[in-house]
């Protein structure tokens, strides 16, 4: 108020009362908006297929027949847990958005789910179980405790928050100098007239920025354990149920063929204690993965329990039938950029005389290729009898499970090369997503390839 009348002076019980107006407006219209959106919102179920029925001036008419979900997502905010109520979406992989969107209370949510496990199950009628039924029917149970989610929020990539904390910096100067030149210059005389007494030693920088990196460490370790606290995750044999969250309890349910890859990470400090991160990956247009909403198991060591839930119970001791494994091709696709950047740096040093500068380009290069032979050494593709291996990663552990049903695409790339060193990339995708195996020897690469083709030929006829 002080900024659009600056001349006019309120009291404070006038301050009050315009504030007040201005939430009611909103509020007001925040009512009216709910209203027109989910009031004419309406649903049913008839034949097997899920109907809905949307529109204020024009009325329009979905069908999704229910066995063509590909997940089923709830959401329940602290206002929905307040009025029993929560909100529901479904997606299908014809659309790279949510299919169709309810608010419904515990009676029509029952009812919906199981309707939907009805159909799933191919059963056109059966008796009506409520969900708490269903629930206890799961016959798996993996345990996630709390304690172990904090572990796992600290386990992550550490460098992540160097990158935040060096962009924050990066940001605030940019802000500082795009205010105007008067401004800048301003800033930068008064730091120059004051350098004497504004310089700090060595330790004290080094020691705010680790209370920033500990500052954004805590924070990002509070914003895991909201998203994922008591998180609970039940199997059946054909089902996966997974809720978490604090203040808003957020689940998805879907069967497990629908699941294309099963990620499994360990990094250095993961190793150290003993868990590992898992992600479900599903097809690429689900909308979980554009809402941060994938299914992730931070701190736990359950990698095998629910491999074998997913693959089965003798994955472990599936015959081996080829792999193939990434040879020095890969170092250098690693390292390309930051090779170009530690010379382009070098370069800059030298033309100014800045010599003991240097020191900094051949670290990162030094690290850099640390990177890139950790990359190499772990690089490589397994084929199994009953399931496909894709291992990668750089310092981190990376493996990637998917079955061959779910195999979609696989080619071989030559390279420039390949009539020189024989060796190509090996590319394979699912319905959700990429890997490409580079530097492979060409004559294995290609024995992967025909028996890619073969089993997944097999399986799809």
């Amino acid at each position: 108020m002080k900024i659009f009348n600056p001349d006019n002076e309120y009291t404070f019980g006038e301050i009050i009362g315009i504030i007040l107006s201005f939430l009611g407006g909103v509020l007001a219209l925040a009512t009216i908006s709910a209203f027109l959106n989910y009031y004419f919102k309406k649903y049913y179920v008839e034949g097997g297929n899920l109907v809905f029925i949307h529109g204020v001036l024009q009325k329009e008419k979905t069908s999704i027949p229910l066995c063509k979900i590909q997940s089923l997502r709830m959401k329940r905010g602290f206002m929905y847990r307040l009025l029993d109520m929560r909100g529901v979406s479904f997606d299908t992989l014809a659309s790279n958005t949510a299919e169709i969107e309810l608010i419904l209370d515990d009676k029509d949510w029952n009812m919906l789910f199981n309707q939907v496990e009805m159909q799933e199950n191919g059963l056109e009628e059966g008796l009506e179980i409520g969900q708490d039924e269903t629930v206890n029917n799961r016959n798996r149970r993996l345990d996630v405790r709390n304690v172990n989610l904090i572990k796992g929020a600290f386990c992550q990539n550490h460098l992540k928050g160097m990158v935040i904390l060096a962009g924050l910096f990066v940001t605030l100067w940019n802000q500082l100098m795009s205010v105007n030149d008067k401004a800048a210059v301003y800033v930068i005389d008064y730091a120059s007239a004051h350098i004497d007494f504004s310089s700090f030693p060595l330790i004290v920088l080094v020691s705010v920025a680790f209370i920033l990196y500990i500052v954004m460490l805590v924070l990002w370790i509070g914003k895991v354990f909201f998203q994922y606290f008591n998180m609970d995750i039940q199997m059946d044999e054909k089902q996966l149920f997974f809720e978490s969250g604090l203040v808003s309890r957020n689940s998805i349910r879907f069967s497990y063929d629908k699941i294309c890859t099963v990620y499994v990470k360990r990094n250095l400090i993961e190793r150290w204690l003993n868990c590992c991160t898992i992600m479900l990956k599903q097809a690429l247009n689900a909308t979980d993965e554009k809402r941060g909403a994938d299914v992730k198991i931070y701190g736990s060591n359950e990698a095998g329990n629910f491999l074998d839930w997913w693959l089965g119970k003798n994955y472990a001791s599936s015959n081996l039938v080829a792999s193939a494994s990434s040879g020095y091709g890969l170092l250098g696709y690693v390292i390309r950029y930051d090779f170009l950047l530690s010379l382009l740096a070098t370069v800059v040093l030298c033309y100014y005389g800045l010599y003991t500068w240097i020191i900094v380009p051949v670290v990162y290069l030094l690290v850099s290729l640390a990177k890139g032979l950790s990359a190499v050494r772990q690089s490589r593709i397994t084929l199994k009898e009953d399931y496909l291996e894709v291992s990668n990663g750089k310092f981190a552990e990376v493996k990637n499970y998917f079955k061959y049903a779910n195999v979609e695409v696989v080619r071989i790339v030559a390279t420039p090369f390949t009539p020189h060193f024989h060796r190509v990339n090996l590319v394979v995708s699912t319905n959700g997503t990429s890997f490409v195996m580079r530097s492979l020897k060409e004559q294995e690469a290609r024995e992967i390839y025909e028996w890619l083709l073969c089993r997944t030929s097999r399986l799809s006829s």
